[in-house]
């Protein structure tokens, strides 16, 4: 395929775009992927997926939210461009990928839309009980290790670097004042994608709903499990995962092994360093 014309180049897409989730993080996105996997629809793009290459998909989403925020590069992008970040996937959800549902969803016009919704002031409280209060050093040496992880890892720059994209052309969600302005973004958000998707094409849907109304919208059937009390096959329980005590669990552990990559990086430029040092040391005793 021709890859004139396109944002980025590499391999075209895999597998087939399937289902086009738009939620906001902390509506039920992580259990929502884990629905599709369940579903045979893998993999599902989310976060995840951007912490799992830190060296290249933040740098690509920049690339996105500067060309639709900031004006800056080739706008709308084509099915091909898309390809180049979620080629290996069969669906899509959580951030950052959902503030470009719309565009996603017309680059893939063969792909099923699901809305997923939470009422806004319980999704207000969800956030800011977690990226909020996880995100955003609170003392000095929060601060510090922010900047010695930055220092040490070009991962974690790119990592910040996204953050702070998102921060300039997205809502501030970090100010208890402008509670109302957030939440109006919210339903900004939801409002853009009901305009800019066809009603035949999507389905509104909480996790709360489970399987029927969702499985009915993709054509696929619900999955089943053995009950072992009866040895009968019954419905699979629909995924509820990532409560606010496991996302802010599962933070802190994936701090905690960043700071363990950095730590290996001080320690490999410092032995060195003092290898040096030493030898010159012993050099210039000898030559007394």
């Amino acid at each position: 395929m021709d890859k004139v014309g396109r944002v980025f180049n590499g391999p075209d897409r895999e597998v087939p775009m399937r289902v086009v989730v738009c939620g906001l993080p902390r509506t039920g996105t992580m259990s929502m992927r884990l629905a599709l996997h369940q579903l045979g629809i893998y993999q599902c793009y989310h976060m995840l997926s951007v912490l799992g290459d830190l060296d290249n998909q933040p740098n690509m989403w920049i690339s996105a939210f500067d060309a639709k925020y900031g004006s800056k590069g080739k706008w709308p992008w084509s099915r091909e461009d898309w390809d180049k970040i979620l080629g290996l996937s069969q669906a899509c959800c959580d951030m950052p990928a959902a503030v470009f549902s719309v565009e996603i969803a017309n680059a893939y016009p063969e792909a099923k839309v699901v809305i997923l919704n939470r009422d806004a002031d319980a999704w207000y409280e969800s956030v800011q009980s977690t990226i909020t209060n996880a995100m955003k050093p609170k003392t000095v040496w929060g601060m510090i290790s922010t900047l010695y992880m930055a220092a040490l890892d070009s991962r974690q720059r790119n990592w910040m670097r996204m953050g702070m994209t998102m921060g300039k052309y997205l809502i501030t969600l970090d100010d208890p004042k402008k509670k109302g302005e957030t939440i109006a973004w919210f339903h900004e958000q939801y409002k853009g994608f009901r305009d800019g998707i066809l009603e035949e094409r999507r389905i509104e849907f909480s996790v709360k709903d489970g399987w029927a109304p969702l499985c009915e919208h993709l054509g696929l059937p619900i999955p089943l499990v053995l009950d072992k009390a009866s040895g009968e096959m019954v419905e699979a329980p629909f995924p509820h995962v990532n409560d606010r005590e496991t996302w802010l669990k599962n933070f802190k552990e994936m701090r905690a092994k960043m700071a363990i990559v950095c730590h290996k990086t001080l320690f490999n430029i410092l032995c060195p360093l003092a290898a040096v040092v030493l030898l010159g040391c012993l050099i210039w005793k000898v030559a007394r």
